[in-house]
């Protein structure tokens, strides 16, 4: 096989995956293992041939660019997978290149964007290199880091749980009488080691609750604690009958996994102190002040055009960086950016931009330092437009074909009896009866919400949507299943906090009309077809160029 596709297989791998409903692991025929003879021909398809080599070079270069999701490609089971679609990807190959697909004028910018994100990721392969770990280094860390590798000490745990600050005092007085800890817990507690006695039996203290943990850690032993109050409000009372120390594990145990780590931040050092390189090369420097209004759950128009960053004299606005953000859901973005995670976030994101620019810049001569990359970037953009012309633009699905679907399939389009809500949220039943007041006082409802429900629905006036019985908490289930229409209800207490509810409309059980999910019916066919399309174009293929399969020698 020519050297020249070198690493075509890793860059359109996935598709095929998804195209064929191919997965990793499946039923194979086992064969007998041959000698690991590199020349040892694989399969040829029509005049090119896929040697041993061949395939352990598109191996390894796949294992390099995948990363971490990388499957496992060292069992045979898997080799041979991945040979199968080497095969596929080859016919396509052989069609796209005497169609002569990438000499096209309009894929050319394709071909540079697709050339400069995979010259990126060489380059930074390059920067990181491969560093080495020595033995002596995994020892140093090890004596250094000891803590690190040891177990913590566990505690014969002992646990009773009451309702009350009345029922702990009682069950603390019935221990003062000289009452087993076991007896009192088995008349007293609630809590599912009851029946046990509280005997919780030997507990590492790191998988404690932190609360238990902290009163454990105090107490001597056959000490009882004083009541801890927990999440849900209730008391906890506990002690311990006996401690062991934790022990450090062997160095042969962790010193895989020690090398990783070192190794890790070695290639993570090297890397670091390039892209410092390349602030200071492009003048890189970053607005605080904006980078703080990525935190808002939500943005202002204006807010996506205040600069984030600047390289030398370009200016990068917030609206750069909006297609990533919006890949995180708005009521998550608080957790997720909080703290050190916005500066992580923007990290990630102005490294790759100085990246991209330094190839942009450097374009020509890494292109000459790449060259596999750059004829892996034509042919990725080449085999994507030979699949989009042959599969992905030509397949699809017609209003009848989704109508047919439907009538066989009503069953599945079965809708129960849905209500449809708004509600507010608040902690406390006063502040829902001091909402109620307002409420009857011909303030609006939506207007509330969105200025006093803790529920994120309060920014859409807390409307709810329609629901199903039995998909909201029991008591909230309740009052919507049996409100009277348009009138508020409430304060109702859930685990949530209080609520109050304005039913808003019921649908009667029956079927979604066919308008509501011919979007959902399209989606599902049309996978099929383009997979029986591909399947079809793989079969008129292997006409074109003969495939003779070896596949017993792997």
């Amino acid at each position: 096989m020519s050297s020249g596709r070198q690493g075509a297989l890793w860059c359109i791998f996935l598709l095929f995956v998804v195209c064929t409903g191919q997965a990793w692991g499946a039923e194979t025929a086992s064969a007998p293992a041959a000698a690991p003879n590199p020349d040892d021909v694989l399969a040829t398809i029509g005049d090119t041939r896929i040697t041993r080599a061949d395939l352990m070079k598109e191996i390894e270069t796949f294992k390099g660019s995948g990363g971490d999701r990388a499957p496992d490609l060292d069992s045979r089971e898997n080799k041979l997978k991945f040979l199968q679609q080497l095969v596929e990807v080859t016919l396509l190959e052989l069609k796209a290149g005497q169609a002569k697909t990438a000499e096209k004028p309009e894929l050319e910018g394709q071909i540079r964007e697709n050339s400069i994100a995979l010259l990126a990721s060489a380059y930074l392969r390059k920067v990181r290199g491969d560093p080495q770990v020595g033995k002596a280094d995994v020892d140093a860390y090890y004596q250094k880091n000891k803590d690190r590798f040891s177990t913590g000490p566990s505690y014969h745990l002992f646990q009773m749980t009451v309702e009350t600050p009345e029922a702990a005092e009682a069950a603390k007085k019935d221990l003062e009488a000289k009452k087993s800890f076991a007896e009192v817990a088995t008349a007293r507690s609630v809590d599912t080691f009851k029946s046990s006695g509280g005997d919780r039996g030997f507990v590492a203290l790191g998988e404690m609750h932190p609360m238990v943990s902290a009163a454990v850690s105090s107490l001597a032993a056959d000490q009882v604690s004083g009541p801890l109050k927990g999440d849900d409000g209730k008391l906890v009372l506990v002690k311990y009958s006996e401690k062991k120390d934790g022990t450090a594990k062997p160095l042969e145990e962790v010193a895989t996994s020690i090398e990783k780590e070192l190794k890790d931040q070695k290639l993570q050092e090297a890397l670091e102190t390039r892209l410092g390189e390349l602030e200071k090369e492009f003048s890189f420097k970053l607005d605080e002040k904006a980078a703080e209004i990525l935190r808002q759950p939500e943005f202002k128009p204006e807010d996506a055009q205040k600069p984030l960053f600047t390289i030398g004299t370009e200016t990068v606005t917030i609206e750069a960086l909006m297609p990533e953000l919006e890949r995180i859901p708005p009521f998550i973005r608080p957790a997720i950016l909080g703290g050190e995670g916005l500066q992580d976030f923007l990290r990630q994101f102005c490294h790759r931009e100085l990246i991209k620019r330094y190839v942009s810049r450097n374009y020509d001569a890494l292109a000459k330092e790449f060259p596999d990359v750059m004829r892996d970037a034509r042919r990725r953009v080449s085999l994507k437009a030979f699949l989009d012309e042959k599969v992905g633009n030509v397949v699809t699905v017609s209003d009848d074909e989704i109508k047919d679907f439907y009538s066989k399939n009503l069953g599945e389009f079965a809708q129960p009896e849905q209500v449809r809500a708004h509600h507010i949220l608040v902690d406390s039943e006063e502040k829902a009866k001091g909402l109620l007041e307002r409420l009857n006082k011909n303030e609006k409802f939506e207007d509330l919400a969105k200025t006093e429900s803790k529920c994120p629905s309060g920014k859409e006036g807390g409307d709810l949507g329609f629901f199903g019985k039995g998909q909201m908490v029991p008591e909230f289930d309740q009052v919507a299943q049996t409100a009277e229409i348009g009138k508020v209800v409430g304060p109702v207490k859930t685990q949530f906090g209080f609520h109050l509810v304005r039913v808003d409309e019921r649908k009667a059980a029956g079927t979604t009309p066919l308008e509501e999910v011919k979007d959902q019916i399209k989606s599902r066919l049309l996978p099929q077809k383009q997979r029986a399309a591909f399947e079809k174009l793989l079969e008129d293929l292997k006409k074109e160029f003969p495939v003779k399969e070896s596949f017993e020698k792997l």
